[in-house]
């Protein structure tokens, strides 16, 4: 039997590929959004930099299994239930580098991953996946009290917003301005155009960096119902992931009618070649 390698789908085959996630919609819809994204993204540019879409020993027809690195955030997908195809995959990975797995709904299986190849886990953040209905987006009352308006972020507010974040590391900056330019976002402003609140869509078609300049203020709250109106209004589904600690951020989505749908965890690994650098940093 031949050897498993990681295979770049080719462009041309994205859309193929993406319509699989149709199985069963929308229980695959993020996965379905996360291949779109790409579509559109290279469009803009089609040699994005430091991005694979990767399949196992380019078998992607038959379950639709992926492994996408873009920069350092690592995406996963399969239709195989039994899980295998991506476990193969997972196991190609060159984890002598550092990624952070994104909304991982597959936390056990990259945790043995992990341990059968002697990579260290560096830190991981429990997360809620929510989901609002289309329909049910358009009926959210969005209220701009006077002397404030909403309206698309612009690249200069990346460094507002990550200098704000709490998360934030090396290239964080770049990644926010990447989604400020290419995707849909919105921002809360004041008269004299001072940012105020934000709300930006991530590259899985999930709703993220929810933020405000002060708290206390309602920012949050109007800035989120105008972006849920305002996909609602383009025909997508809304979706947003919370971490678990965040209380607030959590209540703020379920008084906006979002209900919680599945549990997913962002998983940083220490990355072999660096190790004391970059677990230092992370590792608990």
């Amino acid at each position: 039997m031949a050897e498993d390698r990681l295979v770049e789908i080719p462009r041309n085959d994205w859309e193929e590929w993406r319509d699989l996630y149709k199985r069963d919609w929308p229980r695959h819809e993020i996965a379905f959004n996360l291949v779109q994204n790409y579509i559109d993204w290279s469009k803009r540019d089609r040699k994005i930099k430091d991005l694979a879409l990767y399949s196992l020993n380019g078998t992607w027809r038959e379950n639709g299994t992926f492994v996408i690195i873009d920069r350092i955030d690592l995406y996963m997908h399969t239709l195989d239930e039994s899980l295998d195809t991506l476990r193969r995959a997972l196991e190609l990975v060159d984890w002598d580098y550092y990624y952070v797995a994104v909304m991982c709904e597959y936390e056990t299986l990259l945790y043995s991953t992990f341990k059968k190849l002697n990579v260290r886990l560096s830190v991981a953040f429990p997360n809620i996946m929510y989901f609002l209905p289309k329909e049910e987006g358009l009926k959210v009352n969005v209220t701009i009290p006077e002397g404030l308006h909403v309206g698309p972020l612009q690249p200069h507010h990346a460094k507002i917003i990550n200098d704000l974040w709490p998360h934030r590391e090396t290239g964080t900056e770049f990644a926010l301005e990447r989604l400020i330019r290419w995707n849909p976002s919105i921002g809360l402003f004041n008269e004299h155009g001072n940012l105020l609140g934000w709300c930006l869509l991530t590259q899985p078609g999930v709703i993220g960096s929810l933020g405000v300049i002060e708290r206390r203020k309602g920012y949050g709250r109007i800035v989120l119902h105008a972006f849920i109106k305002q996909l609602a209004e383009m025909g997508r589904n809304l979706y947003a992931s919370v971490l678990v600690e965040n209380e607030p951020s959590r209540a703020l989505f379920a008084s906006a009618g979002f209900k919680p749908i599945k549990d997913t965890t962002f998983i940083l690994n220490c990355e072999r070649k660096f190790v004391e650098w970059r677990c230092g940093a992370h590792s608990t």
